[in-house]
């Protein structure tokens, strides 16, 4: 949102506070809120779209294919949360190291990478997510990371990375392969794939096509508490097998 100059009268001041107002209720457009996520022993702050809900018509659309798009990147997941506390427990190994997320939602796990000094990229499909991402970013005083509008059908890169990190993107089979390409080509062959889900019914075929691509993996779960709900989420250390 670009401030407004005041002008010069009597209730400049008045317009002024208006504006901050306004500004702290709305984020590019949307109506937000503000959230504190626990990280270890600090707290990660984030504007979020506020009942996003609401916005599941404006925003809902399908390409040329007919693939409908749904706007998953508006809401907190708890996979992210339970992702970013596993970053955040790796301690010293993110240091210095290129890192790539997809699906970057509102940025919550890269903020925590790039805290633990790595290099991080944001990539997400949408725009708007990844202007929440940024501001997020800066607001938690991570701000050498890159951020990149990316379709996970469609790589924009050349380079390889030392860690992938994903939340919540396997909810469907169709990004299954897209997925395992990606890791296929775009991850170091020691590199390491952090990929977090809410232990989802139809997940064990995509880690199957993984395995079958030359990928092992471990897995571990979290609870995660949000919203009153407490959700159990897998966890999976994924690397080439030797």
């Amino acid at each position: 949102m670009c401030s407004k100059e005041c002008e010069n009268s009597g209730n400049s001041d008045i317009i002024s506070l208006r504006e901050l107002s306004k500004m702290k209720k709305h984020l590019f457009g949307y109506p937000i809120t503000n959230i504190a996520i626990k990280i270890g022993n600090r707290d990660i702050e984030l504007k979020i779209v506020d009942d996003p809900d609401r916005f599941l018509d404006k925003l809902c659309r399908e390409d040329g294919e007919g693939r409908l798009y749904l706007p998953y990147w508006a809401y907190l997941w708890e996979s992210a949360i339970g992702l970013a506390r596993h970053v955040s427990g790796l301690g010293d190994s993110l240091l210095g190291k290129h890192i790539l997320e997809i699906g970057c939602g509102f940025g919550l796990v890269g903020i925590v990478a790039c805290q633990a000094g790595g290099k991080v990229v944001f990539t997400d499909f949408e725009h708007d997510a990844l202007l929440f991402a940024k501001h997020n970013a800066q607001h938690n005083n991570a701000d050498t990371a890159a951020f990149i509008q990316m379709d996970w059908n469609r790589s924009c890169f050349q380079s390889k990375f030392d860690f992938i990190l994903a939340s919540d993107v396997i909810y469907e089979a169709q990004n299954w392969q897209p997925i395992i390409d990606l890791l296929k080509e775009h991850l170091t062959h020691d590199g390491i794939a952090l990929l977090s889900e809410p232990n989802r019914k139809n997940t064990g075929k995509f880690f199957k096509e993984l395995r079958l691509s030359g990928f092992t993996f471990e897995k571990s779960t979290c609870s995660i508490s949000l919203d009153n709900r407490k959700s159990k989420i897998n966890l999976y250390t994924i690397k080439r097998a030797t």
